[in-house]
């Protein structure tokens, strides 16, 4: 079952809607898949999040991310999902992550993997010696990060709970988990189109 929070608003100014998180009690197997899809822009890739086969997302990734993804099995064993929910038009807009361990080598732009020449002037280059430090003070423990998998659309006349932001949120993790989400292209399409 789904647990859902609230995030703090950190800046009452700010414009975007307050979000709630909600999180499988539990690691999902997902697998996650590039596919092709003809919305993609040029020299970009799509995944696919498939659960139990079922496609329950999808998210433009760039050239090379199911190929790194594979080759470190980021997604090889079971991972907890969160979902992150807004209430913004037209209804809950909600984005989809995998909990997963960070691989022990960042991805690269280019295929060798050495380091570009210029990369030791800049201040965040220092990143990888960083994480190699903290990799040696705590062993065995691996970071920890979210991967995007895709963003699912509630329409507010679809909402089962449009009084509460953290019952809708867990609602819509829930059907993302057993399999009866609508993806929201799918959705938009056949809202317009009355089929």
């Amino acid at each position: 079952m789904p647990d859902a929070f609230e995030l703090p608003d950190d800046d009452a100014r700010s414009e975007r809607p307050a979000a709630v998180l909600a999180a499988t009690d539990r690691p999902v197997p997902i697998e996650v898949r590039e596919i092709a899809d003809d919305r993609v822009p040029d020299g970009m890739g799509c995944l696919g999040t498939f659960l139990d086969a079922k496609l329950v997302a999808r998210c433009v990734v760039p050239p090379g991310a199911a190929a790194y993804f594979a080759k470190h099995g980021v997604f090889a064993e079971p991972r907890r999902l969160v979902l992150a929910a807004r209430e913004e038009d037209p209804g809950l807009q909600c984005e989809l992550y995998a909990i997963v361990p960070l691989p022990p080598e960042p991805m690269r732009d280019d295929e060798d993997g050495e380091a570009e020449p210029w990369a030791a002037s800049v201040p965040s280059s220092q990143y990888e010696r960083v994480i190699a430090e903290d990799r040696e003070t705590a062993p065995g423990e691996r970071p920890m990060a979210a991967v995007l998998l895709g963003s699912i659309i509630r329409f507010q006349k679809d909402r089962k709970y449009p009084e509460s932001l953290p019952l809708e949120t867990i609602d819509v993790l829930a059907k993302i988990v057993s399999g009866r989400v609508v993806e929201a292209v799918d959705k938009v399409l056949e809202d317009l189109l009355g089929s």
